[in-house]
């Protein structure tokens, strides 16, 4: 009996995983590819300044703009931000356009790491 029970809670968390990871997905998009979504997306692009107000207060202000391009969107966020957060600085977050405004979930900005990014040094 136990193990009827074991296999069909693994079934089950297989099937929450494959769902998850194949339809459920999150789009991830750019600041000028936001245009008629209403649902929750996840938002690629360059932080650019300035960066005002509070993340634990009324919300930390700034602007993200396209990797490769001008399109950029208004975001407000609140929560935990990352040490190497600044303008100039790649970011992803998460969150829906509200307004012709980027709402972001709270605690979801991250950074990329610029060394990741850049070109490998030739000996």
């Amino acid at each position: 009996m136990r193990l009827v029970i074991a296999l069909s809670v693994a079934a089950l968390l297989a099937v929450f995983l494959l769902y998850t990871s194949v339809a459920g997905g999150t789009p991830s998009l750019q600041p000028s590819e936001l245009k008629g979504r209403d649902g929750r997306v996840a938002l690629s692009g360059e932080a650019i300044g300035p960066v005002t107000g509070n993340a634990r207060g009324e919300g930390l202000r700034f602007r993200l703009r396209d990797v490769e391009g001008t399109a950029s969107v208004p975001v407000v966020y609140t929560g935990s931000v990352p040490e190497l957060f600044r303008p100039g600085r790649a970011v992803h977050l998460q969150g829906r356009l509200r307004n012709g405004t980027f709402v972001a979930v709270p605690d979801t900005l991250t950074t990329k790491c610029p060394s990741k990014y850049s070109p490998k040094r030739q000996s």
